[in-house]
Order: structure tokens, then sequence, then C-alpha cells
């Protein structure tokens, strides 16, 4: 979704457990050597049913990751930026367990495409493929489509297809994503008469999986349930974040997951970031939103997925600019561990300080002690909250031995994780224990938020605490925190 990464811009600016079986301009690094295919081509994929299949017809759940697009890896001038296969690398190790690439294919339009590819795609097709992965070529366009002023022309479209796919054929790791992100007609007919010709142009060359997307952002795939794309071997796309509501059976099975029961379906994005702006496309947490998708994506393993995205810059972001994984509410730690097959649990239940000792300068009442601030509860019934009167609470969290922490995050308020206004901790600091004594980590004034995050010290802490000087905006002026979360 390249439109995350503009609005990031102008802020500052994926078979093992992870793919299931069922029962920089850049310049790339040094090419790899072409990968032998006995060592490195693995079974043809294609759709049948409402499924995609292996060629010994065995159902297969994609699960993968995007990295940045290779011609934009320069872009971010504060970044600690990578190498595109050293990305790659990062994908199918340490933890990652990642079975698919998406490849991002943005600034190609009316370019040299022999020039393009040879700088841009097989490189990494190349690299990608010689560490056993498939990789979704994904023409990574969101704009409008047809012939009005500022659309993408179907002549463009397909004529990078037209030099693509022969090239791509004889590959079986191979898949095309025709279009990322169709925006407008808002129209599945007019949609699927731009595509279609696109896709026949396609079919007469190679037989590879196409991933199709629809109007509004990849948001219209039920309109192929009547009327499909025709020339087979073909999933539909779903793009979805926390913009478009709960991740919740009532709301995601009209989406796409009724859809799903009937026509293969592949997330080839979904993601979020709790320190983006409320009510912005990416705005959630794990807790609120990563956690119940991961549920409902789990009970449901015909539709694969692809986080979105294995990257620094681009948001949401699993990393920060130094490559540090962000874990806690952020989605990188989330989604690597999903990745590789760990059991989901909510950040808020599941850390470093959870079950620590903990001392509070003052108790609301006998319900609300200062355990419950690391007893892994964020629901209203497992806070500390502080005695009316109390002015300048805190709250001293002893994690028994030294310990590397690199996140602290701070839940706070009533109603998590739709809060009631005034109710979270407005003026307070973070304070982390070291060998050498008591540091800040984090500030917060006239805070709004029931999430908020700090970055941990370089030294290892013994003791976190929360030094409050305006406990809340609320008539009831007390400190209402879920949880103090060390990870």
């Amino acid at each position: 979704m390249f439109r995350k990464s503009l609005l990031a811009l102008t802020s500052a600016l994926l078979l093992t457990s992870a793919l299931l079986v069922d029962a920089s301009a850049v310049v790339p690094g040094p090419e790899p050597a072409a990968p032998t295919a006995a060592a490195a081509a693995l079974p043809a994929l294609h759709t049948e049913g409402n499924r995609i299949k292996n060629s010994a017809g065995t159902n297969i759940t994609l699960r993968g990751l995007s990295v940045i697009a290779p011609e934009q890896n320069d872009v971010c001038t504060d970044c600690n930026s990578k190498p595109i296969n050293e990305l790659i690398d990062m994908t199918v190790s340490n933890g990652w367990n990642s079975k698919v690439l998406r490849l991002l294919v943005t600034e190609v339009l009316g370019k040299d495409l022999a020039a393009y590819d040879a700088q841009y795609i097989k490189p990494y097709v190349d690299h990608a493929v010689a560490k056993g992965l498939y990789v979704i070529i994904d023409l990574h366009l969101v704009r409008n489509y047809g012939d009005t002023t500022g659309a993408v022309p179907q002549s463009q479209v397909k004529a990078f297809w037209d030099y693509i796919a022969p090239r791509y054929a004889s590959n079986p790791n191979v898949l095309f994503e025709v279009f990322n992100e169709p925006i407008n007609p808002d129209s599945w007919a007019t949609w699927k008469a731009y595509i279609q010709p696109v896709v026949t142009s396609i079919r007469s060359v190679a037989d590879n999986v196409i991933l199709m997307g629809s109007p509004a952002w990849s948001t219209r795939l039920n309109g192929a349930l009547t009327d499909p794309i025709a020339g087979g071997n073909i999933a539909y796309v779903y793009h979805l974040y926390p913009n478009q509501g709960p991740a919740t059976a009532a709301n995601l099975d009209a989406k796409f997951g009724n859809a799903s029961a009937s026509i293969p379906v592949v997330m080839t994005e979904f993601g979020w970031d709790p320190a983006a702006a409320a009510g912005s496309v990416t705005a959630g947490t794990t807790s609120g939103w990563g956690l119940p998708f991961r549920q409902y994506i789990d009970a449901r393993p015909q539709i694969g997925w692809m986080g979105w995205i294995f990257d620094n810059f681009w948001a949401p972001v699993m990393f920060d600019k130094n490559w540090n994984l962000l874990s806690g509410e952020y989605q990188g730690a989330f989604v690597r561990d999903w990745l590789a097959g760990a059991a989901a649990t909510s950040p808020c239940s599941n850390h470093l300080a959870r079950g620590a000792t903990v001392t509070a300068s003052s108790t609301y009442d006998a319900s609300s002690g200062a355990a419950k601030a690391v007893d892994g509860s964020c629901v209203d019934s497992g806070r500390w909250m502080s005695a009316v009167g109390d002015t300048a609470p805190t709250l001293t969290v002893n994690l028994g031995t030294y310990k590397d922490v690199n996140q602290i995050d701070v839940y706070s308020g009533f109603g998590f994780p739709n809060v009631a206004t005034g109710t979270v901790l407005s003026d307070f600091r973070i304070e982390a224990h070291t060998s050498a004594g008591w540091v800040q980590v984090g500030s917060f004034v006239n805070n709004t938020k029931s999430l908020v995050t700090a970055t941990g010290p370089a030294a290892t802490v013994d003791q976190l605490r929360l030094v409050i000087t305006d406990p809340s905006d609320h008539a009831t002026d007390i400190a209402r925190v879920y949880e103090v979360a060390a990870h």
C-alpha cells in the first residue's frame, strides 16, 4: 500500500509453519549466482475451488512479507538502510520463517522494462528463489485506472505484463500481482473490462498464479463471486487496515471472509501502528486489532497473507530506523511470532514485568492494588488505581534481576481499547533503573492516549517507575493503570 509510505514521507516521510500444509536509486548488491532448478524450485501452484494448491494437489496457505521497493530504498535520509538481498535473508532467519516474498515494483510505467527488470526485479527474484521462497512480483500501483486524466491506461499495465510474464512463466516460484490497488472507478464491471485483456494476454504465455486486486484500494473482491475474471489460476486480493473497522467476524465476513468459502483469497496487505494518528488508515494496536485479526485468519486456513511491511521506514513499520524489532503493541514481533507458529498472545499479558514485585504511593481500594499493574490483564478489573487526593502518584516495578528491556508500554484509562475521555494518565514520566541509577526514558505532557511507548536504555534494567504529576483530566482525578509491560 504505497499510499501509506507516502504518508510516512510527508510526516517526516511470508512449506513450514509459516507456509502451512493443511492435515539502493538503490543499486542492488552483488547479484547472486543463478540458482539451480533442483536446489531452489518449489512445486508450482494453481487454484482449485477456493484453495491454492501445489502440484501434488495439497492445499497451501501462503504466508509471507512485503519488503520495500528496491528503487525506494534510499528515500529515507535518516534511516539505517539495508540492501534488499539482506532484507530477504532476514525474512528467513532469526525466527521470521517467511516463505513468500512480495517484491514491489513501483516507478516502472514508461521506463525501459529490460533495464528495470535487470536492476530491480530479476536480482531479487533470483536471490529469493535461491532462499526457497515463493515470490510475488507486485505491480505496486495505487492509482485510478482507465483513460481519465491522471489514471493508469490499460496499455501501460498490459505492456508491463507482456514483458514480465513470459520471462518468469517457467519459474514455478513466481506469482503475479497484476495491479496493487486500483482506486476508481469503484465498479467491479468497469475494473473487469479494464483488467481482463491484461489477464488474457498473460494467460497466452504463462500459467503462474495471478493475484487479482479490485477497486477502492483492493477492497471489492466480492465482485468476483458473481462475475469472476476469466483465465484460471486466479486468487483474489484483499487489503485490510484498522480504519476499516474492528477485526471481528461480523465485520470481516462481509468484506472477504464469506467470499473465501467460494474463491481463493489472499490478504497481500495488512498492518497496524499504535503510534499513528487516531483515525488514520493504520492506527491500531496488537491487543485491540492485531490479535483478533490473527485469530480470525487462523480459523480460516484458506486465506493466505502477506504482512505489510518488513521495513524501518515505509509504514506501518516492523523495526525502528536502526533495525531494532518493534514489539509490544507494534506489529513487528507479533508478525514474526505468527510466521513462526507461536501461540497468539496479547503483549499486555506476555511481557518481562508480569508478576514482578510492585509498590505504589497509594491505592484507590482493596481491589485496585499495585500488583494489578503487572498482572497481564488489560481489562478494567485489572488496573492499579491511586487514591483520591494523591496528586503525585508513583508506581515502582521491581524486576528482581537486571534484564534487557528494549521497550516499555504503559496502558492507562478506563474502557481499553476504547477509553473514556479524560481517564488516561495526563502528565508523567517513565524511568528505568540501571546499575548507574535512575534514568528517564519517556516523558508525556497532556497525554490523551491509552497506550504510550518508551524505548528502554542501552544498559540492563532491574526496576521501572512511573512518576505521575497529573493523574488525569477526569473529575475523579486518580491514576488508572492497566499494565506496565516491558519487552
